[in-house]
């Protein structure tokens, strides 16, 4: 009757309590964004995770694909390995390489949103 506290039945390897306890502490908002090195469709890609805003990054009005003009000294973006002339490929989960300049605009906005200050 009741709850059981670290009894052998129905427990969890040391694993599996882990993987949960590591995933309950990591709560913090993220935004993945995958990057190209460059505008050559073939450069190599990487992906990072902001975890805060301002992303401390400029790029391009209005022009697709949305190449990184700017990197911020101290800026989140340059923290995590972001350079000039990456281009943005996915924002969270969405390949933006086929949208409009202007959803994959709002799309970042939203995310960036979302993020702690």
């Amino acid at each position: 009757m009741g709850a059981t506290c670290c009894s052998d039945q129905n427990s969890s390897s040391k694993g599996e309590i882990e993987a949960q306890s590591a995933s309950v502490l990591d709560t913090t908002p993220k935004l993945s964004i995958a990057f190209r090195a460059n505008t050559s469709t073939d450069s190599e890609k990487k992906v990072v995770y902001f975890k805060k805003a301002p992303l401390g990054m400029s790029f391009t009005s209005n022009t697709m694909p949305i190449i990184v003009k700017d990197v911020t000294d101290g800026g989140e973006a340059k923290s995590i390995g972001v350079e000039p002339n990456m281009v943005i490929e996915k924002i969270g989960d969405e390949d933006i390489t086929d949208s409009t300049y202007n959803d994959a605009f709002q799309l970042l906005r939203q995310k960036v949103d979302e993020l702690p200050k």
